[in-house]
């Protein structure tokens, strides 16, 4: 593991750690160092001890922020989950009903396909019907 030489309260640490966390610790390091310039005026006045402590709890009070933001979005989720659940759910009775208006529609036109066909037989009896009373005449 490489070392890194770093100054966190005005101390001087020698901190080991793995490759891929470097970037992650200097930016933790520097928020550190932002929130003890931010107690600046309080050097000299009251030990360091409390200064840190002050850090301590404005620091623990950000993860209680985060994970109320935490909990608030994985509420949002199983929200968000329920609606699209009803709402494939919606979408399945939808497509059942299309379908079953699709069979409907099938069986209607096979049965106007046969009263065309039975239409077409009695038109032709008919003209059958009409060209004989027509040559019977003509005789």
């Amino acid at each position: 593991m490489p070392d890194l030489e770093v100054t966190v309260f005005n101390q001087k640490l020698k901190l080991s750690y793995q490759e891929n966390e470097k970037e992650r610790l200097i930016n933790a390091i520097g928020l550190l160092n932002q929130s003890w310039n931010r107690f600046s005026n309080l050097h000299g006045k009251v030990s360091d001890l409390k200064i840190i402590t002050l850090i301590s709890l404005e620091l623990q009070d950000s993860i209680g922020d985060y994970e109320d933001n935490i909990k608030l979005k994985k509420k949002n989720i199983d929200i968000l989950k329920q609606e699209i659940e009803e709402k494939s759910k919606y979408l399945q009775d939808t497509i059942e009903q299309v379908n079953k208006l699709k069979f409907e529609i099938v069986i209607k036109e096979k049965e106007i396909s046969k009263t065309e066909s039975v239409l077409d037989e009695i038109n032709h009896e008919l003209s059958q019907i009409k060209n004989n009373i027509q040559a019977h005449n003509d005789k």
